[in-house]
């Protein structure tokens, strides 16, 4: 018989529940955004997908974090538990889903600095000497 939707009686650790992830990576999200600068807003299509991919696998990390710290990562065979290949898993999604949030920010940001400086030079005159 399979469990009702909501159901967390055999809930172990959350990183693979939508229920779960979803107001952590919410936190990830403003987080990281407050933590650079940005609103939400100041984001493309592509720019979102990249945080949001961030922020999801941080979401995982994070839960898998608090299911060790309260069970550890050792099962009581000494071996690492189910749920380190996950950990590993999100942790390397993490790692290269921010790595590519930040790209596409330098990009951008190189892409925008590179239109400001051919309006200005098109539309002002810099004096030497001034």
């Amino acid at each position: 018989m399979a469990a009702e939707p909501g159901n967390v009686l055999a809930l172990v650790h959350g990183a693979h529940s939508e229920a779960q992830i979803r107001p952590i990576a919410r936190a990830q999200k403003r987080r990281l955004l407050r933590q650079i600068g940005l609103r939400a807003n100041d984001l493309d299509g592509v720019g979102r997908a990249l945080l949001d991919n961030y922020a999801r696998a941080q979401g995982k990390v994070e839960l898998l974090d608090r299911h060790f710290a309260e069970r550890g990562f050792l099962n009581p065979d000494g071996e690492p538990s189910g749920a380190a290949k996950t950990y590993f898993v999100a942790i390397n999604s993490a790692r290269l889903a921010v790595a590519r949030f930040s790209d596409h920010l330098r990009a951008r940001d190189r892409e925008r600095g590179s239109a400001l400086r051919a309006h200005l030079d098109a539309h002002y005159v810099v004096e030497n000497g001034d």
